[in-house]
């Protein structure tokens, strides 16, 4: 699809941007994309010139898509079409935790446009609901999930919870409570209130992950500036060094909007704490908890030297664990992203 006879009989998708070219050629079973002008590609290669894929996305939902989501148009997409990016991770954990998602009653928070919901009906959920603050993102979900699913899910809208606005769902509604990679993008005074709510729709014995969201404790704040070191600093100067030194975030942009937009990560104390009578599974199964997340973070990456890096830091981590247990503290809190499970008892 390179050159312009591959172009013929293509869709040229809308998007916000003129210098973003999105074609869509239908061959029936699938769609093959081709993508002129800097959008975000696979691994977080922004400025990406060209790239082409296919996808079983409908033609309806790619255009909801490439609408709301501009240059992360591909990034979008490979959420749910690529099991590398979180299919394959998500899969681990349930494995190796023993998770079950059939016949439980589930509750994806901050599911955004799909992807992970998706995911999780692929993986056996049969009952579970997703739930947003964005209906745009709403509406591309249930495209998205209709491409493949008619039932087993249902999709609605709530509100910032900030205290005064709870979900609107009885105590204990929920058998498992996910919110995958989400709680970077609440603002650190209202994480609390948001962890407290997640936990009162949760039954008693049911189980709340915490998935993907970036650890402040990193070196690297790479989420949203690609930055060493400004996980570290006082919050001020950490924004004031991120829009002068990187190439992520604009000079413009406000406080409010770089903490929405993950900038700022959590600790596993800080949700913990928020947590008392729960039962962290990761300090229960340590050796899973350590598995888990090296084989999770080994997937984000194709380099084999990163990839033996990456083997050896959990190799430290292995040795370390012992003084770890002592501290009565689990793995992944010393690792990239958090993957933590806890049990309501």
């Amino acid at each position: 699809m390179a050159n312009e006879d591959g172009l013929k009989g293509c869709v040229k998708l809308p998007t916000a941007f003129e210098d973003l070219e999105i074609f869509v050629k239908d061959s029936g079973v699938s769609r093959k994309v081709c993508i002129k002008g800097n959008h975000v590609a696979p691994g977080g290669r922004h400025n990406c010139p060209y790239s082409e894929f296919e996808t079983l996305l409908s033609l309806d939902t790619l255009t909801k898509i490439a609408l709301r989501k501009g240059r992360y148009f591909r990034d979008e997409v490979e959420r749910s079409e690529n099991k590398n990016y979180l299919e394959r991770k998500i899969e681990i954990l349930l494995k190796e935790f023993g998770i079950v998602l059939s016949d439980k009653r589930m509750l994806d928070f901050g599911c955004g446009a799909g992807a992970s919901t998706l995911i999780f009906l692929r993986c056996g959920a049969t009952d579970i609901t997703g739930v947003d603050v964005d209906q745009t993102l709403l509406d591309i979900a249930e495209s998205r999930l209709n491409d493949f699913f008619q039932r087993g899910y249902r999709l609605a809208k709530i509100e910032y919870i900030d205290g005064k606005y709870s979900m609107p769902f009885p105590d204990g509604e929920f058998d498992i409570v996910w919110a995958q990679a989400i709680m970077e993008h609440v603002l650190p005074q209202q994480r609390g209130v948001v962890l407290r709510d997640l936990w009162r729709v949760l039954r008693k014995g049911g189980l709340l992950i915490i998935f993907g969201t970036p650890n402040r404790l990193w070196l690297k704040e790479f989420h949203t500036s690609n930055l060493f070191f400004v996980n570290y600093l006082p919050l001020d100067i950490a924004i004031f060094i991120a829009r002068h030194c990187s190439n992520r975030v604009f000079a413009s942009q406000s406080k409010e909007e770089l903490l929405s937009g993950g900038f700022r990560g959590c600790t596993y104390w800080e949700i913990a704490r928020t947590l008392p009578d729960a039962v962290c599974l990761n300090k229960v199964f340590r050796k899973k908890d350590l598995s888990v997340g090296v084989q999770s973070w080994c997937g984000d990456t194709d380099s084999k030297l990163r990839k033996k890096m990456i083997e050896i830091y959990g190799f430290l981590m292995k040795l370390s664990d012992p003084i770890l247990a002592l501290f009565d503290l689990p793995q992944t809190a010393f690792l990239p992203s958090h993957i933590l499970v806890f049990r309501k008892s």
